[in-house]
């Protein structure tokens, strides 16, 4: 079989405005690069005087398409959107069809508000299309709700596709329970081991336990963890905590402040590159994350491929992620809980096999082990 050509539609991916968005997108189109051409196509609707923008670019194996759409100010503004972006789909669409004439197979990515185009594409040109859900917007804890017209679109895009793959099992039972039925074969989300890899090293005093998120507070919960480390700095010293984050640092250093947390324990650092990240997790024995909701963290599988053993609380498919041999699920919100399982943990580090840890999760979450699972699917497409 010739290599096929696929198209990643995205409703998220990385650019200039929103540098980080989608980035487990990115990382999942270049997993499927190792096998097909992949072109990705991505419209971002923004504040600016041109009524389009394009970039072009090649970026590790990837063709990437953004078309920035003008912001419509109007009272048709539902419908002005739906065709300013249709066009630039079809514009983003012509641009890759320089390159590859021909597409294969659509792989829609968050099916809102992307999945009209691969619809169309569908319908217009024959062309199937798979999704991979990453949105936490299905969960029945999630403050986001659809709309009306939203779920009548969210019906008719699973319908139509040839298989839907949530990144979770926990997410692929939130679908259904909402009313998206379908074929769903689960993928994970994909770790760039290039980056993310084991360093052997013996973990000493104090202990670095690491946390990385966008400190949105609903979700992330950084505030409880803040208020668990404060009691256990009570009981023991021997640790420092580190956060690392590219989102609004000012809150949650007052926060800091507050709780009269010293600087040589609590750090705060801002955004690093996917690069900087790696190195970094090398050199942490323990990774945090305290949320109230989560699909399949990809901070979480980067941690245990670097080897680390990881404290949770047990939300969305993080218990598909963490077994007793590399980490430890608390109750979401139960800080008691938190504290005793935190201070249990810091007691017996050298329990874990961190170069297990990070084998077992290389083998899972590597671009060739997922680049691997949609190819198979690809090959179903085309045998069907």
């Amino acid at each position: 079989m010739s290599k096929l050509t696929v198209l990643f539609l995205n409703s998220w991916y990385p650019n200039k405005i929103f540098p980080n968005n989608g980035n487990f997108i990115q990382q999942h189109a270049r997993a499927v690069a190792l096998h097909c051409n992949v072109a990705c196509l991505q419209v971002e609707i923004r504040n600016q005087k041109k009524k389009v923008e394009v970039s072009k670019v090649e970026n590790n194996g990837v063709l990437e398409v953004i078309i920035y759409v003008q912001k419509v100010k109007s009272k048709l503004l539902f419908l002005k959107k739906i065709r300013r972006r249709h066009q630039a789909y079809q514009l983003g669409l012509k641009l890759i069809k320089e390159k590859f004439p021909k597409i294969d197979i659509t792989h829609l990515n968050v099916i809102l508000p992307a999945g009209l185009f691969a619809l169309y594409l569908k319908k217009q040109f024959k062309i199937p299309f798979i999704i991979t859900e990453h949105s936490t917007t299905y969960l029945k804890i999630s403050s986001i709700k659809h709309t009306f017209l939203e779920k009548i679109i969210l019906k008719k895009v699973t319908r139509n596709a040839f298989k839907i793959c949530p990144v979770s099992y926990d997410l692929k039972q939130a679908m259904i329970a909402v009313g998206y039925k379908g074929d769903y074969a689960v993928v994970p989300n994909v770790v760039n081991t290039n980056y993310f890899k084991f360093k052997n090293r013996a973990v000493l005093k104090p202990i670095k336990i690491l946390h990385v998120s966008s400190l949105k507070e609903a979700h992330k919960n950084v505030k409880g963890i803040l208020r668990v480390v404060k009691k256990i700095s009570k009981i023991r010293q021997d640790f420092t905590f580190t956060i690392i984050s590219d989102g609004n640092l000012i809150p949650i250093k007052k926060y800091i402040k507050s709780l009269d947390l010293h600087s040589n324990m609590v750090r705060i650092e801002g955004g690093k590159t996917i690069e900087q990240i790696a190195q970094i997790m090398q050199n942490f024995d323990l990774f945090l994350l305290f949320s109230n909701y989560e699909n399949l963290p990809c901070v979480i599988s980067e941690a245990l491929v670097s080897g680390m053993p990881v404290i949770s609380s047990n939300v969305g498919g993080i218990h598909e992620m963490i077994t007793a041999e590399n980490g430890i699920l608390v109750t979401a919100n139960n800080e008691d809980n938190l504290l005793y399982e935190l201070n249990k943990i810091l007691n017996n580090l050298d329990a874990f096999n961190r170069k297990e840890i990070a084998q077992i999760a290389k083998e899972k979450y590597s671009y060739q082990t997922v680049g691997n699972q949609f190819l198979s699917i690809y090959k179903e497409i085309i045998k069907a």
